[in-house]
């Protein structure tokens, strides 16, 4: 998948650990490191997404949402990152 820059994706990875860190004192931010872990991992292994692709991360998601999390500012940011990765790639709609 097409990054804004290596800066841009090395601050999501960045998030995934921090989100993993913060799991250790407060169990509500797993499921954000979860996620997170999940989307970079999509991210880093397609080449050229498709509808597919991003159908699979508006799952996990909505899955996250479903679900009781931590709800921090970093995660909003990552969702920022995220869209600007999703838009870079073709995707139209605004996930946040």
């Amino acid at each position: 998948m097409k990054k804004i820059s290596e800066e841009h994706f090395d601050r999501m990875r960045m998030m995934v650990r921090t989100f993993k860190s913060s799991s250790i004192k407060h169990p509500t931010f797993l499921p954000e490191f979860k996620a997170s872990k999940s989307i970079n991992e999509i991210i880093e292994s397609t080449i050229k997404p498709t509808e597919e692709t991003f159908s699979e991360i508006l799952k996990i998601l909505s899955e996250i949402d479903l679900t009781e999390h931590y709800n921090s500012s970093q995660w909003y940011d990552y969702k920022i990152h995220l869209n600007a990765i999703l838009r870079e790639n073709g995707f139209e709609k605004n996930i946040l």
